[in-house]
C-alpha cells in the first residue's frame, strides 16, 4: 500500500504496489475496469496548444476512452474545450456507450483563441457537470474523476477552482504540456504525483497508457480520497451514544457508519474511557449497540455492520430520546451516569420529527445529558436547536457525506465537553447540573464586518476569510450575546448579511466561506463607512445600540480611498459606535489611524498572509474596550454662492490636430468671464483618444491667469481613435473626486464639458448615466464626424447637447455653455429639476403604510410625496400619479388619470385621512397595485413603453409574502422603489426593491426629506420600455387543455406542487363536455396519460382525480418523446380532441430541466396541426429550450415548483385570451412591394467582435430606407454563435425610431462555435413565423440578412434549402474568412451572395444589397406551397 500525506487529506491506493513508483504500467484494456466512475475530460483549445497540434490532443482523448470500460452503469464520460470561455462538448448523460462518445471526440475542432482562462473552466465543471441533472452519479457514491489536458498557464486565476473540486471530492488529474502548465496543474491535482508532463504537444500521445491506470485505480476503489481524522486523543471518560434515522437512505447511512468507524479508532475505547453506544430509530426505536456491549475498538468497529437503512416516510424523534433515557442510559446498559461520568448523545437525522420532542429533551437535560444534533435534506433547524444542549451542538450538512470531509468541530465536542451530573436523591434547592462546555468570556457585542471587495484585495480573499473567521470563532455568537454583520465595497457598497440575519456562530461562519469579491479598481471608504452607519446600525437591521449594547466596526481594506474619509469617521465615533481598522498591502498606515476610533485600534501589515497575526493581537482590545468619545462635530458649511468644479474632456485624436487652436480658444472663451479661485471656480482639463490623459486637474491651479496660461500652452497628446466611454469613467473616478479637488462633498456644483470630433468606440451610455447618478451636469459638444446619438446620451439632457459641422463654429456654442455655468446656484437647481423631470412621461403609483403603526407619522409620509409630486411634470400628457393606501387591505384614493393637473393631486393628498387597522400586508397591497393600478383603464401607459414607477412607503414589516408580489412587478417591467424607516425590514424592503440600491432608509419619516432628491435622481433614469402588443381579450369559450409533467426522478419532491397547479388551474377553466377539457399525461423514460381529454365532464371529477396522481418516476428526461407521444395519442379524436372541430388545443408543459432526447421534430410536428404550448420550467431549465417549445418565445415561464402558483394568472390569461386560427393552406399571393418582413441574423462569435460596430451601423443604414410601420415594413434582429438569441422580433416594434433605439444599443453576443445552420433554423421557426410577427400567410416578402464572418460548424445545405422552400429570400454578407460556397449555398441565388475583406470595409456594398431591397430587383418567383402546408413552421 502507498500512502501520500496532503495536509488534511490521504490518498491512499491500494493494490498498484510497485508499478506505480516505477513509472511500469501495463496496458489496461477495458475489461480491467468493471468498477464505475464520472469521468470529464477538459482540454485545452487556445493557442497554447495550436491548430497544427489540436489533433495530437484528440487522438489522446480517444486513446484514454478506448482503454476503459465506458457505458451507463460503468464509466460515465464529458467533455469540454476551454479557451476564453469554457465550452461543453457532452455532458455525462450525453452518451451511453464507446462508440458515440469516441465519434464526439472524433469530431472536435479546433476552437483557438489567445486566453486559456482554466480557472473559469474548473468552475465550470463544479456548477454544469458533477450534478445529476449533467447525469453525476456523486449522490450514488460513484467517484468523479477530472483530467486536465493543458498546454500553458492558465491566463485567469485558478484558486476557486480548485478549492471547489477537492470540495467535491473531486480527483483531479492532470497532463501538462511545457514547464509553465505543470507547476499550475501539480497546484491543481489531488495530488502533486497526479500530473504527468510532455516536453511538448508532439510527445502528448504517449500519455495515454500512462494516465489510464490512475482512472482505473479510481474506479475500481484502489486510489480513494480519505480526510484525515485527528490521532488518538487524550480523553477523559464518557459514554457516546449515537442516535441514528434509519430512514435516511443507504448512500448517508453508509457515510454515518464510516463516520462512527473512524471516530471510534481516534479515541481510547475500554470499561474505563470511552464508551459507545447506537441506536437507530425511524417511527420505533431500537438499541443496536449498548454502551457495554464490547470493550475494544476492534469489536465495536466490527459491529457497526448492522447499522442499515430502514425505508420510512416519518420519524418520531421525541420516541427516540425517550427511549435512550429510559432504556440505553442506565447501568445494565452500561451507563456510568451514576459515577458522574459525562453522557452524551449524538442525534443525527433528515428529517423533522412527526411527534413533540420538548418533554423527551428537558428530561435529558434534567439528567444532565450532553445532545448534539445533526441534520440533512429535510431536517428542521429549530428542531435541531432545541435538541442540542447549545448552539453550538447543532452542525447542519447538506448530506452526511459532509461528516467524512469536515469532521474536527464535532469530534472537538464529543471528545471535550464534560458535565457534572445530577445525582438522584432531590436536595432542598432541587436537582442542581453543573454543565461545563467550552467556555467563552461572557462577551455582549454588534459586530460589523466592512470587507474592501475591489481588486485592491483581489486574489488575497482568502486570508481576509481567514482572519474573520479566526475572530468569529473566538466570540460566542448569538443574538442575546454576539451578534454579526458583513458587507463590503469598493466604489459603491454591498450588504452580504445584517445583524440579525443568522443566529448561530455556524451560519455566520458558513456566509463568510460563501463570500465572493464584488469587484472595482477604486474605494470610497468614506461612503462605506456612511453606509454602514445609516444601514447595519439600526434595529431593523439588528443592531442594539438603543439597548447600551456597544457597537462594533471593524474595517478591512488594502487600498487608499478616493472620497473623504475623516468627516465620516468621526460622525461614525460620535455615534458610539467603535471602529477598528485592519489593513495590508497597498492602504497606509497613517490612514487606517484615521478611519480608527484610536489609533491604537489600527493594525496594519505589510502583506494579506501576515492578517492571521492580527486575530491575537486585535481580540482583547475587540471585546473589552469601549467607545466613549467628547469630540465636538464640525459641520461642513455648503457652498457661499459661486462655487463650481467645471472639468473639461476634449478630443485629442489624430483627427482634431489642424482644428486643435480651436478647441484651445474654446476652453479660455467658455472659463474667462467665470470667477477662477480654489474657493470659488475650479478648473481641470483632459485630453483623451484610447486613453484618457489629464493636462491638469481640479486643485493643480489656484487663479485664472494659470489655468488659461496652461490652457494657452495645450498641446496634441494624440492617438488613433477615441474611447469616450472609458475616458467619462476616468473623470467620474479620478478628476471629480475629492482627492483631485473636486467638491462634491461639500455640495458644490459639478460641471463637465464633453468636446469630440469623431465617434467613440466604446459605449458611452452607461458612464454618462453613472456620472449623472452621482450629481454631475455633463454638457456634450460634437462636431465633424461625432455622433450625435452618443452627444445627447452623454448630456445631462437633449437641451445640454450641441452639434455643429465645424469646430469654427463653436462660438456658437460658448455663449450657451458660460449662460448654463454661471447660473446662479438656487436657478441652476430649479433649472435642472425643470428640464429633467419635463423631459419624460412616467406613470408612478405611491403606496403608503396606514397601519396603526403609523398614524403620528401619517402626515409626514403625506408631505413627502406632496413634495415629490410638487417637482414633476403633472399632466395627462406628462408625469401621472396614483395613491394607494394599506393595512391588512389596500385602497385606492385616486387612479393615474384621475387627476390632470398638479395642484389637483396636491389638493387630493391634502385630504388623505389616515386608513388604520392590522396586521400589515404588503405582500397583497403590491398584488393589488399591479393588478388595478398598473392597467390601461386606471390610466397606465404600459402598453405604450411609458415608465412605471411604485414607491412604497413602509413603517413596519409585513405579515404576509412580499417575494412573489414584487417577483410579478419586475417581470411586467414595473420598478418599485422601497422607503422604510426603522421599524421596516430592510431585508423585506430589498427583495420588494427592483435592486437592493431602489431601497431607501431613513430613521423617522420627520427625515423624509433627506432623501427626496435621491429618489426624484432615481426616478429620472428609470428608462421607457419598447410598446407592447395589447392582450387579446376574446375568450374562445372551448378548449382542450393537456397538462405535460415532468415526473422524472429529480421531481419527486416537486411533484405535490405541480399537482396543486393544474387543481387551481382546473378551477379556472369551465370543465363540461361543450366547454373545456382536460387531460393529464407524465413522462420521464416515456410517457403515459393518466386520463384522457374525454374522460372527465366536471371540474370537481379532473381535480379529484388529479389529488389522486402518483408520481411515475424514471430516470431520464425524454421531453421529445413525450410532445410526440402527446402529439400522436392525446390531439386525436379518439383520446376527446376536438380539432376538427376548430377547438383551440393547449399545451402546458412544466418541466424540470433540460431534456436528454431532441424536441424540434415534435415541436414543429404539434405547431402544424396548431397545437398553442405554454411551457413552465425551473431555474434548472434550458431557457432556449422552452423559447422552442412555446407557441411564442415569451410563452414561458420560470418558476420553482413551490412557488409555481405564481405563474398561474398569466397562464390563466394566456388561454382564456388566446383563439387559435388555423392558417390558411393556399399558396400566398405576392403583395404590393411597399411590405416587407426584414430579418437580419448577425455573426456574434468572439471572431467579429472587431467588426461589430460596422455590421450595426450597416444594418442602421439599411433600416433608414425602409418605411417601418405595423402595416408596411417590419423588422427583427438575431444574433448567433453556438446558439441563436433573438434581441427583437418583428412583432416587437412598429416605428422606425423603436427599431433603430434598439439596435443603436444592441451589444455583442459573444461565444464559440459558430453554427449557422442551427441558427437559420431558429430563424424559420422562431422568426418568419405569425406569432412572432410574420405575414408570410399574407403574402408579404420575407427578407433575410445574414452576415458571417467564419465558416459555419454545422451542416448548412438542408435549412438553406427549406428556407428557399418557404419563399423566404437570403442575402448573404460575408469575410474572407467564410466560405464562398457555403455564403452561396445559403443565399437564394448565387448573386445574393456578397464578400467583403472584413466587416469594416461593409460600406463598401451598402448601395448594391440595399438597392435588391428597396427596387425589388432580381427578387426570383416565388415557390408554390404544397397543399396541406401550414404556414407557421
Amino acid at each position: 500500500m502507498l500512502l501520500w500525506t496532503m495536509g488534511k487529506n490521504r490518498l491512499l491506493l491500494y493494490a498498484l504496489l510497485g508499478i506505480m513508483a516505477f513509472g511500469l504500467f501495463p496496458k489496461l484494456e477495458a475489461q480491467d475496469a468493471p468498477g464505475s466512475a464520472d469521468l470529464i475530460l477538459l482540454i485545452d483549445g487556445s493557442e497554447s496548444v495550436g491548430a497544427a497540434n489540436f489533433p495530437l490532443v484528440s487522438d489522446l482523448a480517444v486513446q484514454v476512452i478506448e482503454g476503459l470500460a465506458v457505458g451507463r452503469d460503468a464509466i460515465r464520460v464529458a467533455l469540454v474545450l476551454y479557451g476564453a470561455d469554457p465550452e461543453i462538448k457532452f455532458y455525462l448523460n450525453s452518451y451511453d456507450n464507446k462508440e458515440n462518445v469516441l465519434s464526439a471526440i472524433r469530431g472536435l475542432k479546433y476552437p483557438g483563441g489567445i486566453e486559456s482562462n482554466l480557472g473559469a473552466a474548473l468552475e465550470e465543471v463544479v456548477d454544469s457537470l458533477l450534478g445529476q441533472d449533467a447525469g453525476g452519479r456523486a449522490a450514488e457514491g460513484v467517484p468523479q474523476a477530472l483530467v486536465v489536458i493543458s498546454a500553458g498557464e492558465s491566463t485567469d486565476d485558478v484558486n476557486q477552482g480548485e478549492r471547489a473540486l477537492k470540495q467535491a471530492n473531486v480527483y483531479t488529474f492532470g497532463i501538462a504540456v511545457g514547464d509553465s502548465a505543470t507547476a499550475q496543474l501539480e497546484a491543481i491535482a489531488t495530488d502533486k504525483s497526479f500530473v504527468l508532463s510532455a516536453p511538448d504537444v508532439r510527445t502528448v500521445a504517449s500519455m495515454g497508457d500512462q494516465i489510464l491506470p490512475y482512472i482505473n485505480g479510481v474506479t475500481e476503489r484502489t486510489i480513494v480520497i480519505q480526510t484525515d481524522f485527528p490521532e488518538a486523543l487524550a480523553v477523559g471518560k464518557r459514554d457516546i451514544i449515537f442516535l441514528i434515522d434509519s430512514s435516511m437512505g443507504g448512500t448517508s447511512i453508509n457515510a454515518v457508519r464510516e463516520f462512527i468507524k473512524r471516530f471510534i479508532d481516534t479515541m481510547p475505547i475500554g470499561p474505563d474511557q470511552v464508551q459507545v453506544g447506537v441506536t437507530m430509530f425511524s417511527t420505533t426505536p431500537r438499541s443496536e449497540i449498548n454502551l457495554n456491549s464490547y470493550s475494544s475498538k476492534e469489536s465495536l468497529s466490527s459491529a457497526l455492520a448492522r447499522i442499515k437503512p430502514k425505508p420510512s416516510v416519518e420519524v418520531n424523534i421525541g420516541a427516540a430520546l425517550d427511549f435512550v433515557r429510559t432504556s440505553m442510559l442506565r447501568p445494565e446498559s452500561g451507563s456510568r451516569i451514576q459515577d458522574q461520568v459525562t453522557q452524551l448523545v449524538f442525534l443525527l437525522t433528515s428529517k423533522k420529527s412527526k411527534d413533540s420532542v420538548q418533554q423527551p429533551v428537558e428530561a435529558l437535560r434534567q439528567m444532565g445529558v450532553l445532545t448534539l444534533a445533526a441534520g440533512s435534506n429535510a431536517a428542521d433547524g429549530a428542531e435541531l436547536r432545541q435538541i442540542a444542549f447549545d448552539e453550538s451542538g447543532v452542525f447542519i450538512r447538506k448530506d452526511f457525506r459532509g461528516l467524512l470531509r469536515n469532521p474536527k468541530e464535532i469530534i472537538d465536542h464529543l471528545s471535550t465537553l464534560t458535565g457534572a451530573v445530577v445525582t438522584e436523591g432531590p436536595t432542598e434547592t432541587g436537582p442542581f447540573v453543573d454543565v461545563t462546555t467550552v467556555r467563552t468570556q461572557k462577551v455582549v457585542r454588534d459586530i460589523v464586518f466592512l470587507v474592501d471587495g475591489s481588486s485592491y484585495v483581489g486574489y488575497n480573499l482568502q486570508p481576509v476569510q481567514d482572519f474573520i473567521t479566526g475572530v468569529v470563532n473566538r466570540l460566542d455568537v448569538r443574538p442575546e450575546r454576539v451578534r454579526i454583520g458583513l458587507m463590503q465595497f469598493a466604489e459603491r457598497q454591498k450588504n452580504e448579511f445584517y445583524l440579525n440575519t443568522h443566529n448561530t456562530k455556524q451560519d455566520v461562519l458558513s456566509a463568510i466561506a460563501q463570500l465572493s469579491l464584488m469587484g472595482g479598481r477604486a474605494l470610497n471608504t468614506g461612503a462605506a463607512l456612511q453606509y454602514a452607519l445609516a444601514n447595519h446600525f439600526q434595529p431593523s437591521a439588528g443592531s442594539r445600540r438603543r439597548q447600551g449594547i456597544q457597537q462594533v466596526l471593524v474595517l478591512i481594506t488594502g487600498g487608499p480611498s478616493q472620497d473623504e474619509v475623516k468627516r465620516i469617521a468621526d460622525r461614525v465615533a460620535i455615534e458610539g459606535v467603535l471602529t477598528f481598522a485592519v489593513g495590508a498591502g497597498q492602504v497606509e498606515e497613517s490612514f487606517l489611524k484615521t478611519v480608527a476610533f484610536v489609533e491604537d485600534l489600527a493594525y496594519y501589515r505589510k502583506n494579506f498572509a501576515d492578517l492571521s497575526s492580527v486575530v491575537d493581537e486585535i481580540m482583547t482590545p475587540l471585546i473589552t474596550v469601549v467607545g466613549e468619545t467628547d469630540t465636538s462635530i464640525t459641520v461642513t458649511p455648503g457652498p457661499s454662492g459661486g462655487e463650481r468644479d467645471v472639468a473639461f474632456l476634449i478630443d485629442g485624436s489624430d483627427d482634431v490636430r489642424g482644428d486643435f487652436p480651436y478647441i484651445r480658444d474654446f476652453i479660455s472663451k467658455v472659463i474667462e468671464p467665470l470667477d477662477i479661485g480654489f474657493n470659488k471656480v475650479r478648473v481641470s482639463v483632459v485630453q483623451h483618444s484610447e486613453n484618457p490623459s489629464p493636462s491638469f486637474y481640479l486643485n493643480t491651479y489656484q487663479t485664472k491667469d494659470e489655468v488659461l496660461r496652461a490652457v494657452n500652452g495645450l498641446t496634441l497628446t494624440g492617438g488613433r481613435s477615441l474611447n469616450t466611454g472609458a475616458a467619462l469613467t476616468f473623470m467620474k473616478n479620478t478628476i471629480l473626486s475629492p482627492a483631485f479637488g473636486s467638491r462634491s462633498g461639500e455640495n458644490v456644483p459639478q460641471f463637465l464639458i464633453v468636446l469630440t470630433g469623431g465617434r467613440s468606440r466604446d459605449s458611452v451610455r452607461e458612464p454618462a448615466v453613472a456620472l449623472k447618478t452621482d450629481g454631475v451636469v455633463p454638457f456634450g459638444v460634437g462636431v465633424k464626424n461625432a455622433d450625435p446619438k452618443q452627444i445627447e446620451a452623454i448630456s445631462h439632457n437633449p437641451s445640454f447637447a450641441f452639434n455643429v459641422k465645424e469646430f469654427s463654429q463653436l462660438n456658437t456654442v460658448q455663449e450657451r455653455l458660460k449662460n448654463y455655468v454661471n447660473l446662479p446656484d438656487q436657478e441652476l437647481k430649479v433649472f435642472l429639476e425643470k428640464v429633467e423631470l419635463d423631459a419624460a412621461q412616467r406613470d408612478i403609483v405611491f403606496i403608503l403604510d396606514g397601519s396603526d403603526d403609523t398614524r403620528d407619522e401619517f402626515k409626514q409620509m403625506c408631505q413627502f410625496v406632496q413634495r415629490v409630486v410638487d417637482k414633476l411634470n403633472i399632466g395627462l400628457s406628462g408625469d401621472r400619479v396614483s395613491l394607494v393606501q394599506y393595512s391588512r387591505e389596500p385602497r385606492v384614493h385616486f387612479y393615474l388619470n384621475t387627476h390632470a393637473t398638479k395642484q389637483e393631486v396636491l389638493n387630493s393628498i391634502e385630504t388623505l385621512q389616515h386608513q388604520g387597522g392590522n396586521p400589515l400586508n404588503t405582500g397583497r397591497a403590491l398584488d393589488y397595485t399591479k393588478k388595478n393600478m398598473f392597467i390601461a383603464s386606471s390610466g397606465s401607459r404600459l402598453l405604450d413603453g411609458v415608465p412605471q414607477i411604485l414607491v412604497l412607503v413602509t413603517g413596519g414589516r409585513s405579515q404576509d409574502d412580499v417575494r412573489a408580489p414584487a417577483a410579478a412587478l419586475k417581470l411586467d417591467q414595473i420598478v418599485p422603489f422601497s422607503i422604510g424607516n426603522q421599524n421596516a425590514d430592510v431585508i423585506q424592503l430589498q427583495a420588494i426593491s427592483y435592486t437592493p440600491g431602489h431601497t431607501l432608509t431613513v430613521p423617522q419619516f420627520d427625515d423624509l426629506q433627506t432623501i427626496e432628491q435621491k429618489l426624484l435622481s432615481y426616478v429620472k433614469i428609470v428608462p421607457r420600455q419598447p410598446r407592447r402588443i395589447p392582450p387579446t381579450a376574446t375568450d374562445a369559450g372551448k378548449r382542450d387543455v393537456v397538462f405535460l409533467i415532468d415526473a422524472s426522478d429529480g421531481t419527486k419532491e416537486d411533484f405535490l406542487g405541480m399537482q396543486n397547479f393544474v387543481q387551481t388551474l382546473v378551477q379556472k377553466l369551465d370543465v363540461s363536455p361543450n366547454k373545456d377539457r382536460v387531460s393529464v399525461v407524465q413522462y420521464s423514460d416515456d410517457a403515459a396519460f393518466d386520463f384522457l381529454l374525454n374522460t372527465h365532464s366536471s371540474s370537481d371529477d379532473v381535480i379529484n382525480h388529479v389529488k389522486r396522481l402518483i408520481h411515475k418516476g424514471g430516470r431520464l428526461r425524454l421531453t421529445g418523446t413525450a410532445l410526440q407521444y402527446v402529439k400522436d395519442n392525446m390531439f386525436t379524436a379518439a383520446a376527446g380532441s376536438r380539432y376538427l372541430e376548430g377547438v383551440t388545443q393547449f399545451l402546458i408543459l412544466l418541466s424540470s430541466g433540460r431534456s436528454n432526447d431532441d424536441i424540434r421534430g415534435p415541436v414543429k410536428a404539434l405547431k402544424d396541426i396548431g397545437v398553442i404550448s405554454l411551457s413552465i420550467g425551473t431555474t434548472n431549465a434550458d431557457t432556449l429550450e422552452l423559447q422552442i417549445i412555446s407557441h411564442q418565445p415569451n410563452y414561458f415561464f420560470i418558476s420553482e415548483f413551490e412557488n409555481i402558483l405564481d405563474v398561474q394568472d398569466n397562464i390563466s390569461a394566456l388561454i382564456k385570451g388566446l383563439s387559435y386560427q388555423r392558417l390558411p393552406t393556399m399558396a400566398p399571393q405576392v403583395s404590393e412591394s411597399a411590405k416587407r418582413d426584414v430579418a437580419f441574423l448577425i455573426d456574434g462569435s468572439d471572431d467579429s467582435k472587431i467588426g461589430f460596430e460596422a455590421i450595426r451601423n450597416f444594418i442602421q443604414r439599411v433600416v433608414e430606407s425602409l418605411n417601418v410601420e405595423d402595416d408596411l415594413d417590419r423588422v427583427a434582429v438575431v444574433q448567433y454563435s453556438r446558439d441563436p438569441t433573438a434581441n427583437f422580433y418583428l412583432s416587437s416594434y412598429s416605428t422606425k425610431k423603436e427599431v433603430l433605439n434598439s439596435i443603436h444599443s444592441m451589444r455583442h453576443k459573444s461565444g464559440r462555435p459558430l453554427n449557422t445552420g442551427a441558427a437559420l433554423l431558429f430563424i424559420k421557426e422562431n422568426i418568419f413565423t405569425q406569432s412572432s410577427g410574420s405575414r408570410r400567410h399574407e403574402g408579404v416578402p420575407q427578407i433575410l440578412y445574414l452576415f458571417s464572418g467564419g465558416r459555419s460548424g454545422d451542416d448548412v445545405r438542408i435549412i438553406s434549402q427549406n428556407l428557399r422552400e418557404n419563399n423566404i429570400q437570403v442575402f448573404t454578407i460575408g469575410t474572407r474568412n467564410a466560405d464562398t460556397l457555403e455564403l452561396q449555398t445559403m443565399s437564394s441565388t448565387p448573386a445574393y451572395a456578397f464578400s467583403v475583406p472584413d466587416f469594416t470595409s461593409i460600406n463598401s456594398i451598402v448601395q448594391r444589397v440595399a438597392s435588391v431591397l428597396t427596387s425589388g430587383d432580381e427578387i426570383p418567383e416565388q415557390f408554390p406551397t404544397p397543399q396541406g402546408k401550414n404556414y407557421n413552421n
